[in-house]
């Protein structure tokens, strides 16, 4: 996968947690209706979200530990379905959701295989949900 090239300065200089409680208030609607789920997120917001995808795992680690298991599952889904569903979200190894999940395994709360499963049948993305093997 060819990575997008992001100007100095065009990329998000970082993600805050009441961005990612948004995200976690769409994630129901994104598997039906995505579209609405964009709508309630407004333009702007998934221009930063889609740019905050370019950020490295160091920059989301801090964050992520403020986030229950549970909630940190629902931003994997957000995150697995936005790049198969919002335009311009192509990921590949840069996907949050990865982040999300060697951080769950890392603190041995890793969901159920048969949701992990689930989750990455939602996805093209092969490297969802542990990242590149090298």
């Amino acid at each position: 996968m060819i990575d997008e090239w992001v100007p100095p300065g065009g990329g998000a200089a970082s993600i805050n947690a009441p961005m990612l409680q948004q995200c976690l208030a769409v994630t129901g609607l994104m598997a039906d209706n995505s579209e609405q789920a964009a709508q309630q997120l407004g333009e702007e917001r998934l221009k930063t979200l889609r740019s905050a995808t370019q950020l490295g795992e160091e920059q989301w680690l801090p964050l992520l530990a403020t986030f229950s298991a549970e909630e940190l599952f629902q931003l994997a889904t957000f995150f697995t379905l936005a790049e198969m569903k919002f335009s311009g979200w192509q990921c590949g190894a840069k996907n949050p959701a990865i982040w999300i999940f060697r951080s769950l395994k890392k603190n041995g709360q890793l969901p159920e295989k048969g949701a992990i499963r689930q989750l990455k049948s939602l996805t093209d993305n092969r490297y969802i949900p542990y990242g590149s093997a090298l």
